[in-house]
């Protein structure tokens, strides 16, 4: 048996699509419909997965749960974290760039954009440094 992949999607035909490419190649495919269906089976599972999810249908098709709140949770949670692997799947890079900059501002972290401009450093670095010790 394969190493076991999770093809999280709302659409049934990319699911069956990355299902039958992937069994052939000799993995074995376990499929959710939606985030949370994916957050639980991740919770579940004894072994470790390869990921495959896709944040821009999540964001814009998905109820409840989008692509980046599953990934944010799953990066938050320390044993789903280290236990498995995580591929985004996305059909262009400018949905992809978008997805990140979603991700980024779940998970509350900033970027500075080079070359570095002095006051943008300092007033970043204060705010999370204020972030810090409000949550310590």
């Amino acid at each position: 048996m394969g190493v076991p992949v999770l093809v999280v999607n709302n659409d049934p035909t990319t699911r069956n699509k990355m299902r039958h490419s992937l069994e052939v190649a000799g993995y074995h495919v376990m499929e959710a419909e939606d985030a949370e269906t994916g957050l639980a089976t991740l919770r579940a599972s004894e072994r470790g997965m390869v990921v495959l999810f896709n944040v821009v249908l999540f964001g814009n098709m998905m109820q409840g749960t989008d692509g980046i709140a599953f990934l944010g949770a799953a990066a938050c949670d320390t044993r789903l974290a280290h236990q498995h692997a995580f591929v985004i799947v996305t059909p262009t890079p400018e949905q992809l760039e978008a997805a990140l900059g979603r991700l980024l501002d779940h998970l509350s972290i900033p970027v500075i954009a080079e070359p570095i401009d002095a006051d943008a450093l300092l007033h970043t670095v204060a705010r999370s440094t204020w972030r810090l010790l409000v949550s310590a």
